[in-house]
């Protein structure tokens, strides 16, 4: 990570730049682009923090409900990223946002399982098409959230 939060800022704005712009026509970019907001989400600078998270914000409502398909080999990388937002402790608002966003996540999971079941990256090519959606669905959210309850800060697990 860069010392300059100047950098960090820069970073983070250009990278939400070309979400906002190109979001529909990103393929395999998701898990640099997941990569450098989980990064940010450990962040100490407040507006670098929040800034991440928005894009994050608007990745889940907005990219996943029109354009799920292109994400799913990032969605591990997605689940994890909103975990160290949640595993946050100078904003307690966002992390229990980061909580709401998985739970969204998890909802896709279970209202698209054909996608997971259709979808065969080379990861899951022995896989049965029917355990694709433990596999990259289901096993990281319930993973995640295990980590954040044995992660976070106390009042952040009973909200």
């Amino acid at each position: 990570m860069n010392r300059s939060s100047t950098i960090r800022d820069m970073v983070v704005r250009c990278i939400t730049h070309f979400v906002d712009a190109q979001a529909k026509n990103i393929r395999s970019g998701w898990k640099n682009i997941f990569s450098v907001f989980q990064m940010a989400a450990t962040d100490t600078e407040i507006p670098i923090i929040e800034l991440a998270f928005q894009t994050c914000t608007l990745i889940v409502a907005s990219v996943f409900d029109r354009h799920f398909a292109s994400v799913l080999d990032s969605f591990q990388d997605a689940i994890k990223c909103l975990s160290e937002f949640a595993c946050n402790i100078l904003i307690p608002d966002t992390s229990m946002e980061a909580i709401r966003l998985i739970r969204q996540c998890a909802k896709y999971v279970h209202e698209k399982p054909q996608i997971f079941r259709e979808h065969a990256g080379e990861d899951l090519i022995n896989v049965p098409e029917e355990d694709r959606i433990w596999v990259k669905g289901w096993f990281p959210i319930l993973f995640e959230l295990s980590c954040i309850i044995s992660r976070c800060k106390l009042d952040v697990r009973t909200r």
